[in-house]
């Protein structure tokens, strides 16, 4: 039997059934699918939650697909993808995001593109460019204009 190209019974994956509640913290190797409720932490490379299911606690992920409930706190590596019948409560850090029309966001978002990764710091001191070095000169070595010409 396969749910979401996944699948049940193949190693390293979970499936946690409609009308099944789990409290406590879970990690999976590999990817979890949730129809039913867990009620605490998750940690799995891949997440599912159906339109029935809903996770409450933190999450760890690369990647969550969510049309059910995603509450409280996720940290998602690369990709959040909520479709229309999703909902997504409290603090959630993840790469990309995708919001389908309809789904529901209740809380802080932040999307940090991977090609952010490469911040540079503002002001190290050490202007890479001429033109940098131009505009790092002192004031009075610069340009003047007169407010009045």
């Amino acid at each position: 039997m396969s749910i979401n190209g996944f699948r049940l019974g193949a190693p390293d994956i979970a499936y946690i059934g409609a009308g099944v509640t789990v409290k406590g913290a879970i990690v999976v190797p590999d990817a979890i699918i949730v129809d039913g409720v867990v009620e605490g932490d998750v940690t799995a490379q891949s997440i599912r939650i159906g339109p029935s299911g809903a996770i409450k606690g933190k999450v760890v992920s690369i990647d969550i697909d969510v049309s059910g409930t995603l509450a409280e706190k996720a940290d998602i590596k690369e990709f959040l993808l909520v479709r229309a019948s999703g909902r997504v409560e409290g603090h959630v850090n993840c790469g990309d995001v995708q919001v389908e029309r309809g789904a529901v966001l209740a809380g802080g978002i932040f999307s940090v593109y991977s090609a952010a990764a490469e911040v540079k710091p503002v002001n190290d001191n050490q202007p890479s460019s001429s033109a940098e070095r131009d505009a790092s000169a002192p004031i009075d070595q610069r340009t003047k204009i007169d407010a009045a010409e």
